[in-house]
């Protein structure tokens, strides 16, 4: 009996070996890109935002060793994806005025009502969850950032 669990063990070891070797994570060739191009962020946001948002929302994604390991990295590949589709700080420049605007206004809802970063993230992330006067600054930074779009908005419609 120990033996057969000994082999079966053995078994999943190497094909866990073998999934994490064939699926590593898939790593951007855009992650040289700035956060957020322009935008006009005040430095602290833009670092609480690197700090906690840029893993999941932008192409600098880092890679610890455990997101090389399947089938982590599955889940990680695909929160990672599921991420940058909903919301690319590194394509800030690429969106449409009303992107941007609708963007802001969901970064303001999601970081009041605590739904961002994910909690599976910051379990692991501890230095990635928000404090309150993180979630005050990204939220004033937002209202700000939209009024001035709105603003600009108006002013190129004149």
């Amino acid at each position: 009996m120990k033996r057969r669990l000994g082999t079966i063990l053995l078994s999943l070891l190497a094909l866990v070996a073998v999934a994490s070797i064939l699926s590593p994570p898939t790593k951007s060739d855009k992650a040289g890109r700035p956060l957020l191009s322009g935008a006009r962020v005040d430095p602290q946001v833009l670092a609480i935002l690197e700090r906690s948002c840029k893993d999941c929302h932008s192409e600098a994604t880092r890679y610890p060793w455990y997101s090389y390991v399947a089938p982590i990295s599955w889940l990680i590949e695909r929160d990672v994806a599921e991420g940058r589709n909903h919301l690319n700080l590194s394509q800030w420049s690429e969106y449409s005025l009303q992107r941007r605007e609708r963007s802001l206004s969901e970064i303001a809802n999601q970081v009041k009502d605590g739904e961002m970063p994910l909690r599976q993230y910051t379990l692991i992330h501890r230095n990635a969850k928000l404090s309150e006067a993180d979630v005050n600054a990204i939220f004033q930074w937002t209202q700000v950032e939209r009024a001035r779009l709105i603003a600009e908005s108006l002013g190129s419609q004149r």
